[in-house]
């Protein structure tokens, strides 16, 4: 009997009886699990190659498992039955102590299968197929580009890669099919040899796939062909750690053929949803536009946005997310495109490069405006840029300062996002909410995009026992707070710089009111207060 591990994905293979004219078209051979508790799971083979076929599944809980497959008479596999039995993930990675996510309960953020919170901190790799090197690096403390990045994201505690098969005719180095069977037949060797082992290495890591297929103009005239291959990818990656998010820049930002992508893609998002027999997260990588775009949020497979803010195009403002939020609830929110690390900015004014202040501060108030995660991404990586130029190009209005993967990929600004999410758990942030009517006194300010400018975005338990105040560098004014429980509370200052807290002291509320400090210093800083003992 063949033995799996809970939550992990392992294979079964099996040979068909005779050739198929088209082993992809030709040939759907289903498995229906069987767990102990009753609970029943849905996997199509996939074709490996010549009579092969294998089943890739991820049992659900431990114990005896039964399957039976369905398939054509004439394959010799039709009826097939079989057991196996699934021990207990004895590991540290969360993705399998505590299985598959979902949305919570909530409405507003992610947990495992059993409830676990999870903290969404994503690392954008478009080109993780399309582009980075699995078996040499110019790093010199790296000896896989691929390997290499992956490791490192994994030590600064993210959570997400954020990738793209960029399946797009027209980047040559990859092949999902077959040279004369576009969209009809998978090229086996180019799965096998290049997709499989990134795929396996990510999930090995603990790493959830947020996974397109390709951007936005790939489906135009080839719904068919994003259909077929979205079968081929559900069925052979489908029992990893994965969330689908469908194609990049989803709508595009043609006039003429936006709607036709945006129904396009529908059809796609439909039918992964009804053949993935996890029903793991869905969603479409959006369009960067304000008011941000909402096309799909009242369709069943849409389960959260992932929301482009762009690279300084279009204003930055929490505003438009809480009005988004707003309108769209009980669905998460997840900044996923937003001022990369070293990206050459398309700001109004003029070109420059994105710091890692630049950066952070999108990602803190997107967070303390209700996200339930952000996608960092570097300038150099997502390109993947691989050699530095002898001149770099002012044409290339995403990189006209040439960076590279290898540069990028030592950049602080993700080293300080991995802390701020270690902080941010700590905190117990998956408990509060934002809290926008804590303020004893009425802004100044009628425009509510210039006021945020000036006062701490705060996030808060129910009972006001926790608060984080996230004081943006633009903040240098005192403020006055309400509601407070009356009970001591105890400050203290986290530099996400750093890493480092500060003591601040204790208070008591008067009256439930408390004048919230300066900031002990430039930049930006987050006040941690809590009125509960520590255990």
């Amino acid at each position: 009997m063949k033995i799996f591990t809970c939550w992990r994905a392992g294979n079964l293979t099996f040979e068909t009886s005779r050739d198929y004219n088209n082993p992809f078209l030709d040939l759907s051979i289903q498995a229906r699990f069987t767990g102990p508790s009753g609970q029943t799971v849905v996997r199509e083979a996939y074709w490996d190659g010549g009579r092969t076929y294998r089943i890739s599944f991820a049992p659900t809980e431990t114990g005896l498992w039964h399957y039976q497959l369905s398939a054509p008479a004439d394959s010799g596999l039709d009826g097939l039955t079989g057991e196996l039995e699934c021990k207990p993930y004895t590991g540290d990675l969360a993705i399998y102590q505590h299985g598959f996510l979902r949305v919570a309960d909530n409405g507003r953020s992610f947990c495992h299968a059993d409830g676990t919170p999870f903290f969404w901190l994503g690392d954008t790799h478009w080109g993780f197929v399309a582009g980075e090197y699995w078996d040499k690096s110019n790093h010199p403390g790296m000896t896989s580009m691929f390997k290499g990045m992956a490791d490192r994201r994994a030590a600064q505690h993210f959570t997400v890669y954020q990738t793209n098969l960029r399946s797009d005719s027209h980047f040559g180095n990859v092949h999902y099919w077959e040279e004369v069977h576009e969209g009809t037949l998978p090229d086996v060797a180019f799965y096998q040899q290049v997709v499989d082992p990134r795929m396996q290495y990510l999930a090995d890591l603990g790493f959830v796939n947020a996974l397109g297929l390709a951007w936005s103009g790939s489906v135009l005239g080839k719904v068919e062909l994003q259909k077929n291959l979205a079968r081929y990818i559900v069925a052979r990656y489908g029992a990893l750690p994965v969330v689908w998010t469908l194609a990049g820049e989803v709508a595009g930002y043609a006039a003429k053929t936006r709607q036709q992508c945006i129904d396009g893609w529908r059809e796609v998002a439909k039918y992964i949803r009804q053949i993935d027999g996890y029903q793991n997260l869905q969603t479409a990588h959006y369009t960067n536009e304000r008011p941000y775009a909402d096309y799909y949020f009242d369709e069943d497979w849409f389960d959260f946005t992932l929301n482009q803010g762009g690279h300084g195009d279009l204003p930055i403002y929490a505003y438009y997310q809480r009005e988004h939020m707003k309108r769209h609830p009980g669905k998460p929110f997840v900044e996923g495109e937003e001022m990369y690390e070293f990206v050459s900015t398309l700001e109004p004014n003029g070109s420059r490069i994105c710091t890692a202040d630049m950066m952070r501060r999108c990602a803190c108030l997107a967070i303390h405006n209700g996200a339930c995660g952000y996608t960092y991404g570097a300038q150099g990586i997502w390109d993947t840029v691989y050699e530095k130029p002898e001149q770099p190009d002012a044409r290339n209005i995403f990189n006209r300062f040439g960076v590279t993967w290898y540069e990028a990929i030592d950049g602080e600004g993700a080293e300080q996002l991995g802390r701020l999410a270690v902080f941010y758990q700590q905190a117990g942030i998956f408990e509060m909410k934002p809290d926008t009517e804590c303020f004893a006194e009425s802004s100044p300010f009628a425009d509510p995009m210039i006021a945020e400018l000036y006062v701490p975005h705060i996030l808060s338990t129910a009972d006001h026992g926790r608060m984080l105040a996230y004081y943006p560098a633009t903040v240098r004014f005192s403020c006055r707070i309400q509601g407070l429980r009356q009970a001591e509370y105890h400050a203290s200052w986290f530099d996400p710089r750093t890493g480092e807290s500060h003591d601040a002291g204790s208070f008591l509320p008067e009256d439930g009111c408390w004048t919230m400090p300066q900031c002990p210093g430039e930049g930006d800083w987050i006040l941690y207060l809590t009125a509960e003992k520590k255990a």
